[in-house]
């Protein structure tokens, strides 16, 4: 679909044309691809095989809801498998990634298969699932929180203040210990949810959760980060057995497909440089009018790239 909108500039009047393609990035293997389309109620009951790939942004995270909201009106569908290797994202996106998961599973059996990495934001995520399935090379953990800002932010704070008049002293301000403070808060949230949904198999204390560190699979199983090693068929396995409308081996396995939106903004004819699924052009104009957030908050192993160029500084917990 393409649309053409007229922006006006002082020197220029020059037409956007956002062109919205699918990537798809369903596996190609397996009996077969879902058809959402399809009609509920079939013969046999099936396991739906949903996969989140790379980090928990906006747009991973919004299509695997979508399949996950239309798998849970689907009859037909008795358990679902989450196929994720993710170092985790940005933490309101990890938190849409929670509450999808967490929803399903209070509605049909979820069974997580750690493909790779389920990391920070990306092991969240599949907290609330019945069985977490890994392989010996997967890697699970990294319980904890960064904050992304500007360094500008910190200082030129005093200027900031001398520049704006304010409705209250708190309006628009930053500062170190509200960041402190702020991540703290995330932490306990993520530990908390963590420990509550895997309390009972937890070897580790509540400080030993909250450290931070990373689990390969047999450790994970070890100290309950996960239940079981396996691989995908296993996970389909164990998500059938506990599936009260799933007889034995009576059902199907059907793979979603993931599409993941690219938007292409072209500005006129020239266009400059590329950033991921972004194309951005000569005219600034269009960079100055989206928002920037002054401060992000991260639920992800390692730092965010960009770090080192930008100027950016993280703040420990």
């Amino acid at each position: 679909m393409s649309s053409s909108v007229n922006l006006p500039t002082a020197t220029t009047a020059a037409y956007v044309v956002v062109v919205t393609a699918a990537v798809v990035t369903a596996a190609t293997v397996g009996p077969a691809v879902w058809n959402l389309t399809a009609d509920a109620g079939g013969e046999r009951e099936s396991v739906a095989v949903v996969t989140l790939r790379g980090g928990t942004d906006d747009a991973t995270v919004n299509a695997v809801a979508r399949q996950l909201r239309e798998l849970r009106a689907n009859d037909s569908v008795g358990a679902v498998v989450l196929r994720v290797d993710s170092p985790g994202g940005p933490v309101d996106a990890s938190e849409e990634f929670y509450l999808a998961v967490n929803r399903t599973a209070r509605e049909m059996p979820v069974v997580a298969y750690v493909e790779g990495t389920a990391a920070s934001g990306g092991y969240f995520g599949i907290a609330p699932a019945d069985e977490i399935v890994v392989k010996p090379s997967s890697t699970v953990g990294s319980i904890g929180v960064i904050v992304q800002l500007p360094q500008s932010a910190i200082e030129q704070q005093a200027e900031q203040q001398e520049q704006f008049v304010r409705s209250g002293p708190d309006k628009a301000q930053i500062n170190l210990d509200d960041l402190r403070t702020d991540i703290e808060t995330l932490q306990r949230a993520f530990v908390g949810t963590v420990v509550r949904h895997r309390g009972d198999n937890l070897t580790l204390t509540r400080s030993e959760v909250a450290s931070g560190r990373t689990y390969l699979g047999p450790q994970a199983v070890q100290n309950g980060f996960a239940d079981r090693i396996g691989d995908l068929g296993t996970a389909i396995e164990r998500a059938a057995a506990l599936s009260s409308t799933i007889e034995g081996d009576q059902y199907d396995v059907y793979y979603t497909e993931t599409q993941r939106p690219v938007n292409v903004v072209v500005l006129g004819e020239s266009v400059q440089r590329g950033n991921g699924t972004a194309v951005y052009v000569a005219d600034e104009s269009d960079s100055e009018s989206e928002f920037q957030r002054p401060v992000r908050y991260y639920a992800v192993w390692g730092v965010p790239r960009g770090n080192d160029s930008d100027g950016e500084v993280y703040v420990d917990g």
